[in-house]
């Protein structure tokens, strides 16, 4: 009953696919924000959506580089109230919304037979879909006349883009033709199920699990070792010199617990120990860990949600809108914290460490007047598994650090943000400790709120139990 229980998590982990100790924890960018950065808004563009993986995909029969409609473009047209590709005026718009199907065995109508031989001649998987990607962009591009194309990708959609953009496909990148790309749940490093999974110790569901993978090739492809050996041998960097031309913005999603017995939470303990996962993707393969090119180091957001509910979360809407505009940049950054009252019991012999975690949420007033919006547009919480871990040895101890709370872009109109901070003593977490695997318990301590001006300074923020400051940089574009 228990393999069965595993094999049914394993392959139900893709159906839908579109830390802990120290070691998961998401580390601070060193780069500063830069305030003389070349990037230059285009007057008009398309906005594409690249989705992502579908276990019907590899053998459907349908038309591949036509418009792929769906509530998430449709829904995200209404947040930015920009038209659609069957609905604008093309004498008048700054960025239409469209999407394109990548899967499918038949041609559109606006392929030529050079563009036919291509596809047919490509590689199958994620390079045939980069090629479809990149011609319907081409063709969208002399359609409406746009200057530059933004792509949003989701799941495996990210690993089409990856490759669109650091192989140059159909020379958009080197024609720097690619404004923004902003990848949601991206499996932008690869995917750990593919990777990893195929090893599982029971012989039966090791061979389930192989018979599934083998079914189509962008499942091979999402694996680690395909993307070292056709990409880069550095997967977790941005580094191809066509990034330097475009703005990346980066969601991660970090609730693994509402799968409810689909998720990643049931395998990762007999594998390592618990990684921060939305039930599909560990959250250190949805983002780029170094960057070593770039016009402007890529914004990165948490999303305190499972990998399923990205098409009704009104926060991802709201910071893909702000990544659109993207005329303010915000970083916030917790520069130090005083803990008045650590609960743990210390003593110089014993040397115990109070291991202390600092949550948080932002809130945008702007987006709740737009869009009536209550719910956080960031949020990197304990549950989330991705805080680090700060050690005290004394009440009333400072210690020193930079700490993200919120690194993205925010609404033009936007002149402040709520932010949330609630500290957290762990104790024996299976999400904060890898060692410990039968008990997770942590102690709330005092929680801090304050509205913060978006202005370039340093807040003092306090709680009955800690303070510290919090430090606010300002970019605009």
């Amino acid at each position: 009953m228990k393999y069965r229980y595993l094999l049914i998590t394993i392959v139900l982990l893709f159906t839908a696919c579109g830390g802990g100790n120290g070691d998961n924890a998401i580390p601070e960018p060193k780069e500063e924000l830069k305030h003389n950065t070349a990037f230059k808004h285009s007057q008009k563009t398309v906005t594409i959506y690249v989705h992502g993986f579908k276990n019907d995909g590899y053998y459907r029969d349908d038309i591949y580089g036509n418009i792929y409609s769906s509530d998430f473009t449709k829904k995200l047209s209404e947040y930015t109230k920009d038209p659609t590709l069957d609905n604008y005026n093309k004498d008048n718009y700054s960025n239409i919304i469209t999407g394109v199907e990548y899967y499918g065995n038949r041609p559109p109508n606006y392929y030529t037979e050079k563009d036919i031989e291509d596809i047919n001649s490509s590689i199958n998987g994620i390079p045939r879909y980069a090629l479809i990607v990149a011609k319907y962009a081409k063709f969208v591009l002399k359609e409406t006349g746009a200057e530059k194309i933004n792509i949003i990708s989701a799941s495996m959609g990210s690993l089409i883009t990856r490759y669109m953009i650091e192989k140059n496909i159909e020379n958009l990148a080197l024609d720097k033709k690619i404004e923004k790309w902003i990848s949601t749940e991206g499996v932008i490093r690869g995917n750990y199920v593919a990777s990893k999974l195929k090893n599982i110790e029971s012989s039966a569901i090791k061979n389930v699990v192989d018979a599934f993978f083998a079914k189509s090739p962008e499942t091979q492809q999402m694996k680690y070792e395909w993307i070292e050996a056709n990409l880069t041998m550095e997967r977790d960097t941005m580094k191809s010199p066509y990034y330097k031309d475009i703005l990346v913005g980066q969601i991660s999603l970090t609730d693994a617990d509402k799968d409810d017995g689909l998720g990643l939470k049931y395998i990762l303990p007999t594998h390592g120990g618990f990684q921060p996962n939305d039930g599909f993707q560990l959250v250190k393969d949805t983002y780029f860990g170094k960057i070593e090119n770039y016009i402007q180091v890529p914004s990165h957001t948490l999303i305190h949600i499972d990998h399923v509910s990205i098409n009704d979360s009104s926060s991802v809407y709201a910071t893909i809108s702000a990544n659109l505009e993207a005329k303010k940049r915000v970083r916030v950054t917790l520069i130090d914290a005083t803990v008045n009252r650590p609960h743990e019991r210390i003593t110089p012999t014993i040397n115990e460490n109070a291991e202390i975690v600092f949550a948080n949420n932002i809130y945008s007033p702007k987006a709740k007047e737009r869009w009536g919006i209550d719910n956080a547009i960031s949020e990197r919480v304990y549950n989330g598994g991705t805080l680090p871990i700060h050690h005290y040895k004394k009440k009333g101890q400072k210690k020193e650090f930079e700490q993200i709370l919120f690194d993205d872009f925010v609404l033009e109109d936007e002149n402040r943000l709520q932010v949330e901070i609630e500290a957290f003593e762990i104790d024996r977490s299976t999400k904060y400790n890898i060692n410990e695997v039968s008990t997770s318990s942590k102690e709330t301590l005092s929680k801090s709120q304050i509205f913060i001006d978006l202005v370039n300074g340093v807040y003092n923020i306090v709680s009955d139990e800690w303070s510290g400051h919090i430090k606010v940089e300002v970019l605009e574009m």
